[in-house]
This record gives C-alpha cells, sequence and structure tokens, in this order.
C-alpha cells in the first residue's frame, strides 16, 4: 500500500507540472482539459495544485511550485465557476491559507476576484428563502460547503452554512422517511449510490470545517456506512446499480468509510477494522484497475468500458483530478484516527466471513416500498435494488429489480435494454417492463447458505415514455433464489385476456459478462452479434448476448417464465 501512495503522489505531480506547463492548452489522452462540457474542472484543478504543493513537494521544487500554481490560478480564475467546481475552488485555497502559502500563490487582483465567483449565491436565491435555482436538493449540501469555507476565510459572517444546512436537512425529515436515506426527487423514488453517498459528502465537510455534525446527518451516515460493510470485499469494488458507478462506485464508498470512521461513535472496533481494510482495498482499485498507463489517465470511457454521459470524456481532466483527492481525502480522514490507508490491518478479511449472507436494507415505505437486497458469495458481493429510479431513471438497465456484482452482471449504463427481465413487446412496438412500481418485497433465509427475495409488480413501466405510464393489464410475481455460484428468478405473468391480441412477444435478453444463462418457458433462444448494440460496462464489454422469446400467449393469461445464471463463486 505504501507503494500504491507513491505511485499516486507521482501522478499528481506530473499532472500538476503539466497543467504549469500546458495551461489552457492541456489535453488527456488526446481531449481538451478545459471545454465548455468540462464541468467543474478550473476548481478541481485549484484544489489539487494546492495540495501538490503544500504536501507533495521536495524542498528544492517548493518555490518553483508555487510560482507556477501562482500563474496557474491566474488562468483558471478567469474562467467561470459553478457549484462542485466553487467548492473545489475554496477548498484548496483554504487547504493555502493553512499552510500560510494564500498570499504568496495568489496574487490581490485574482483573490479579489475569487472572492466574488466563490459563492453559493450564484445557484442560491438568498431572497427567496434561499431555493435552489434550477438545482436538485443535493446542491443544498454544496452551497453548504461553500459557506462554511467562505466563514473560514472570514468572507462572510457564521450565519450562512447553518441556513443552508437546515434546508437540507428539512428535504430529507419530508421526503425520505423514517430509514435514514435521501430521496433525490421529490418523492418519487430515486435511491441509488448518492442517496447513500451524500450524508458522507455533508459529514466529510463538517469534519474538516471544525462544524457540528446534525444528529439526522450521523443517522444517515450510520446507515450508510453499514451498506457499505455489507458490500466489503477484497477486490476492493463498491457500488454496481444505479447511474455514476465504476470508478465511483468504488470511491464513493471508500469516502463513505472514511468519513464514518473520522467522526466516530458509528463502528464498533471489528467494524472499523473491517472499514479500515475494505478502504485499503479500494484505494488499490481507485489508483491500479481504474488508471490507463498507455492513456497516461483514468479510464472509465475507452477499451471496453463506459459510463454515464454526466462524466462523458470530456470530463476527462477534472476525473483524474477529483478521485484523486477523494483518495487524499480518505487518507486524511484515517489520519485523524491514528490510521494510515497506506497499511491494511493484518487478518481483516477474516471479518468478511462474520457480515451476514443476506441482507435487505429498507430505504422507504411509501408511496411505494423501496429497498436494497445483498447476498455475499466468497469474494463477490450481489446487489438487487428494488427502487424506481425516479422519472428520469425508471427504465434505465441500472436501476432495474435485477442482481448486480462488478465483474460479473454489470448494466450497460444510459441504456434501456430491459436486460435480465422478462419485457413485454407490442404489436405497436412498444416495450413494456416489470420494473418501478414494486408494491410488495421480501426475503427469506432459507439456510445457512441461501436465501430467496419475494417482488410483486403491480402492472407495468412503459418504457421511454414521459411522463411516466404504470399499465396494469398485467401483474408480475418475482422471485429470486440465491445460493452459491447460482442465481435463479422465476417469473409468473398474469396478462389481462383483452389485452393479449396487442402483444408481439414476450422477451428477455441477457447480457454476459462473465458465467453462463439457461432460460425456460420460451420457445425461441438467439444470439445476436454482440458488436449490434452497446454492452460496454464500467468494467468492461459483455462478450455475449443471448435473446429469448416467447410469442405464444396461454389462453388464461398466465405465463411462467425461468432464468438461471451460474457462475464460478
Amino acid at each position: 500500500m505504501q507503494q500504491t501512495f507513491e505511485t499516486l503522489h507521482v501522478r499528481m505531480k506530473q499532472l500538476f507540472w503539466k497543467i504549469a506547463d500546458e495551461k489552457e492548452a492541456v489535453t488527456i489522452d488526446g481531449v481538451p482539459g478545459f471545454s465548455d462540457k468540462a464541468q467543474f474542472t478550473n476548481g478541481k484543478v485549484i484544489c489539487e495544485a494546492a495540495y501538490v504543493v503544500c504536501n507533495l513537494l521536495a524542498p528544492d521544487e517548493k518555490q518553483k511550485g508555487i510560482e507556477q500554481l501562482k500563474h496557474i490560478i491566474e488562468f483558471t480564475s478567469r474562467m467561470p465557476f459553478e457549484t462542485w467546481g466553487i467548492l473545489y475552488a475554496i477548498e484548496g485555497i483554504y487547504r493555502l491559507k493553512q499552510e500560510g502559502l494564500l498570499y504568496q500563490a495568489i496574487g490581490e487582483s485574482e483573490l479579489t476576484m475569487l472572492k466574488t465567483a466563490l459563492d453559493w449565491r450564484s445557484f442560491v436565491d438568498s431572497g427567496n428563502d434561499f431555493a435552489l435555482i434550477d438545482k436538485p436538493t443535493n446542491y443544498y449540501g454544496v452551497a453548504f460547503g461553500i459557506a462554511r469555507y467562505r466563514e473560514l476565510m472570514e468572507w462572510e459572517p457564521t450565519c450562512y452554512s447553518n441556513i443552508l444546512l437546515t434546508h437540507l436537512t428539512d428535504h430529507i425529515s419530508r421526503y425520505s422517511g423514517k430509514y435514514g436515506f435521501m430521496d433525490e426527487t421529490i418523492g418519487y423514488g430515486r435511491f441509488d449510490r448518492y442517496s447513500i453517498l451524500i450524508p458522507a459528502e455533508i459529514s466529510e465537510l463538517v469534519v474538516s470545517t471544525n462544524w457540528q455534525e446534525p444528529e439526522l446527518i450521523r443517522q444517515m451516515l450510520d446507515c450508510s456506512a453499514h451498506i457499505c460493510l455489507h458490500m466489503a470485499t477484497p477486490l476492493g469494488t463498491g457500488f454496481s446499480y444505479g447511474r455514476s458507478i465504476g470508478a465511483y462506485g468504488d470511491s464513493a464508498a471508500l469516502q463513505i468509510l472514511s468519513t464514518a470512521a473520522a467522526l466516530g461513535g458509528i463502528f464498533t472496533p471489528d467494524e472499523e477494522k473491517l472499514a479500515h481494510g475494505y478502504c485499503c482495498t479500494l484505494v488499490q482499485s481507485l489508483t491500479h484497475f481504474w488508471y490507463d498507463e498507455e492513456m497516461q489517465s483514468i479510464n472509465m470511457w475507452d477499451k471496453g468500458r463506459r459510463t454515464d454521459g454526466y462524466r462523458n470524456k470530456n470530463r476527462i481532466l477534472g476525473e483524474n483530478l477529483s478521485l484523486s483527492m477523494q483518495i487524499i481525502g480518505a487518507e486524511e480522514q484515517w489520519a485523524r484516527k491514528g490510521l494510515s490507508l497506506k497499511q491494511a490491518p493484518e487478518g481483516w478479511e477474516t471479518l468478511l466471513d462474520l457480515q451476514k449472507r443476506c441482507h435487505l436494507t429498507r430505504f422507504t415505505d411509501l408511496p411505494l416500498p423501496r429497498s436494497l437486497f445483498t447476498f455475499r458469495d466468497g469474494l463477490h458481493v450481489w446487489s438487487l435494488p428494488v427502487i424506481s429510479g425516479g422519472l428520469e431513471y425508471i427504465d434505465r438497465d441500472p436501476y432495474l429489480p435485477v442482481p448486480r456484482c462488478n465483474f460479473l452482471m454489470e448494466a450497460v449504463p444510459d441504456s434501456s435494454h430491459g436486460a435480465w427481465i422478462p419485457c413485454i413487446e407490442l404489436k405497436n412496438g412498444d416495450i413494456l417492463m416489470p420494473a418501478g412500481f414494486a408494491d410488495e418485497t421480501r426475503i427469506t433465509e432459507n439456510d445457512s447458505h441461501s436465501c430467496s427475495v419475494y417482488i410483486h409488480q403491480k402492472g407495468m413501466l412503459r418504457a421511454g415514455i414521459r411522463p411516466i405510464q404504470q399499465e396494469f393489464q398485467t401483474e408480475t410475481d418475482t422471485e429470486y433464489h440465491f445460493t452459491p455460484g447460482r442465481i435463479t428468478r422465476t417469473d409468473t405473468l398474469q396478462i389481462a385476456p383483452d389485452f393479449i391480441p396487442q402483444i408481439a412477444c414476450v422477451r428477455l435478453q441477457c447480457e454476459l459478462l462473465s458465467g453462463q444463462v439457461q432460460a425456460y418457458g420460451y420457445d425461441l433462444c438467439t444470439e445476436p452479434d454482440p458488436e449490434s448494440v452497446c454492452l460496454d460496462t464500467p468494467h468492461g464489454r459483455c462478450r455475449k448476448m443471448v435473446r429469448y422469446e416467447q410469442q405464444k400467449m396461454p389462453d388464461n393469461g398466465i405465463l411462467q417464465l425461468k432464468w438461471v445464471y451460474q457462475y464460478d463463486s
């Protein structure tokens, strides 16, 4: 692990000198570092450049580094700042202040400019009850961080950070229910990686700026941290469902657990040891698996890898910077406990065997139940999300009620293939999916090695239609059976007889990174050319696609379907 951090520090310094040399014209793997499509990059540059100068340069490099940092801040401060970019920039500037380098690294005119530009009021209407301006609710967290750093910089009085944080907690209390997880939407049910991450983001800012942690945020972080313990694995992978996963699925687990450890009072001694060891493997994954030496960059976009459009390759410079700083932030959080991510605790892996094999986390009960089921099988951890994805992502594959496991069964980002669920294809071309409207979910632990998950869907989702339509001509009972090396899904579709004439077929598309599948209840099986559709996932390209179809509908409208997936556990 010591070598892992040495590698990371060398890359960070190399990127610092590269930006100092190439300035606005800097490119990574042929992609311009700065453009209209590269969100938040100038703020990220300031943040990491400040860290490099303060912490990584040798004594004989220090003065030159300060001079180059001054030039970097000169040209980046003249670019427009927005939201996260503001937060990154002001965090870096505060680090310079703490190290006594503020006035050496920033000219008087630039500091005046930054004091005006780095303001939460650019996306919060302070004259209208502090309403967000065209931003989702989680941006109150960003605004809180900016306000808190402005207070520490003595740029404004100590009051606004508390107001903004209160607006965030009020939203959470209103829409997120009793279980302690944030619905990013106003009650439409999007509980994904970010819903679990947000209390860690707030807590990290609270810890780093010596602010008081709201009890609600502490309770939420406790819930989030224990979800991450359920997904702990020596493979160093994190979230496997929802959007912005892959590298950010790993870094989210790292950030959550590191912040929970720093805050204190959340883990038992064994849980802290497990979190510490797991974080070490996450750092290794982020530093080695996600870095492509040929590209001299983080790779989330090429050679079979794919992420969602939000983190498109135009952001390549910024993603290299922010992922590095997330590792640095995690190391600083563990340092508050007197521990380091450069050395994993001895024997931490044995604690994995003490984790529950299967677990159901409830997110909310109303208006429909949302939950996450996890199943531990050796090195692999399966996640089965029963969520809706809100209005925007409800029919996207990463949000479907399908088991997901990194390197085994992954969803193609931004796709609506309906992979791994039986979809009804209508004669007019519309697709109905049993997803998004589960009104019952329960688990049964069959024995010490296996368990089952039951899901009931009242109606189906008509894919690609906005506003969202729930079709009630069908009802679906689904049961998953998890055993070591094997997952079975059984569906009973009850179709209204007068709806049958509209159906062209029921189809099932299986996309395989690894393992093998067999389906039952279908009368046609084909293996389309995998090049005919994008099958790139966060960890690589699916090697095979299998499509099953059933065109003949039973007279009574009851159709029983099944698939079995086998893999090396």
